[in-house]
């Protein structure tokens, strides 16, 4: 390797934070049904429009690929039964009824539901060593803020990522491919937020309307931020790789006291909230093995294992997960083409999939689980997510 490429590579993952930082309200990854089917992303592994977020070296191995649009939905928790009792308190019975019943008590003292629809703008390009997109998504968060409180958060989020991947030269002998990445993003995200008690609610649903909405207060949350990585893969059979991401990724957070006050410009935000996301430096290997015979029924086998967050414990100390947490496998193989079975485990939690590949339409889908305590086991939550993607 030459020495360009070993100092780019010290530079990409010399640590630029030797303390503890805090968490802003932002979120630069990108909901996807086939990552969640292999036990999240997989930073080894190069695949489609993903490969810009979660590893920009990847981008050199890519064939060029443009998508134009795709929709992924996903729903979190509980969000069946308290879509119940939001109609029922909305079709005019006796909410006050409703939420006296031990069970809706049950439910909303430790309730954490999210519904979220990434698209229709939902488009790039990756392939030949260069990638952009721009996506949007809306989510609607409702949690437990404590033993009566209960928070509702409305989304919206713009994202715009962009990456440079370059392969760095080895001797023909070593069979072997080695790139380095960089990735930048930007984000924009809106954030309404309406809190209340549980002894509330029943007051909250005769006001529902939109002076709810315009009355309550308003996150504007800004960001832009870079990711870097290293990919090896020897003899197109083991891929190693590392990344890094929110290398750095600086965010401004405007708080408004009211949303009708940003819409109309009445409202001053005063000064800007301002941090910076901590790194999270990943670890993964990924095997295909060849099947021989067995690849006229079985193609594109993969094995993959990532090591998540390797320094949380020195770079955010407040906030390190259990080792367990931090693993993720995942298995994947196509079937006669066309059909994908995924299967994976992550934080703990079991995921498995589907996916259909049609060239210009693929759909996937797939169930998981996801951990939101620090430790395995405390408050796991199930989630089922679809993705469709148009592209050429």
């Amino acid at each position: 390797m030459s020495r360009r490429a070993i100092a780019a590579a010290i530079l990409i993952f010399l640590p630029m934070a030797l303390f503890a930082l805090d968490r802003p309200a932002a979120d630069t990854s990108l909901p996807a049904a086939r990552d969640a089917a292999l036990g999240g992303s997989h930073v080894a592994v190069a695949e489609g429009f993903q490969t810009l977020l979660t590893n920009p070296a990847g981008l050199a191995a890519l064939e060029p690929r443009f998508t134009w649009s795709g929709l992924t939905f996903s729903v979190a928790g509980p969000v069946f039964s308290l879509s119940s009792v939001v109609v029922q308190g909305a079709s005019g019975g006796d909410i006050a009824t409703v939420l006296a019943m031990p069970s809706v008590q049950n439910l909303l003292s430790s309730i954490y539901a999210r519904v979220s629809l990434t698209g229709p703008l939902y488009f790039g390009f990756t392939g030949g060593g260069m990638g952009f997109g721009v996506v949007n998504d809306s989510s609607v968060l409702i949690r437990s803020t404590g033993a009566t409180a209960i928070e509702g958060t409305i989304s919206e989020r713009f994202l715009l990522v962009g990456g440079y991947g370059f392969n760095v030269p080895l001797p023909e002998t070593w069979r072997s491919t080695a790139s380095i990445g960089v990735g930048v993003k930007g984000i924009v995200r809106g954030d309404v937020t309406v809190a209340t008690s549980i002894l509330a609610l029943p007051s909250l649903f005769e006001s529902i309307g939109p002076d709810l909405l315009t009355g309550a207060p308003f996150d504007l949350v800004s960001g832009i931020g870079v990711d870097a990585g290293v990919r090896y893969v020897w003899r197109d059979l083991l891929g190693f790789a590392v990344t890094s991401g929110n290398l750095y990724t600086p965010v401004a957070v405007l708080s408004y006291d009211t949303l009708g006050g940003f819409l109309d410009g009445s409202a001053d935000a005063g000064t800007p909230a301002y941090s910076v996301l901590p790194q999270n430096i990943t670890a993964g290997i990924a095997v295909t093995p060849h099947l021989g015979t067995f690849e006229r029924y079985v193609q594109d086998l993969t094995i993959a294992l990532d090591y998540r967050d390797i320094l949380d414990f020195w770079l955010d100390p407040a906030h390190a997960e259990n080792v367990i947490l931090k693993f993720g496998v995942g298995v994947e193989a196509t079937l006669l083409e066309i059909l994908s079975v995924r299967a994976g485990f992550s934080e703990g939690l079991f995921a498995a999939g589907l996916g259909i590949d049609m060239s210009a339409v693929q759909l996937s889908a797939a169930m998981y689980g996801s951990e939101l305590s620090l430790e395995p086991g405390l408050r796991p939550v199930y989630n089922l997510i679809v993705g469709l993607e148009f592209r050429r």
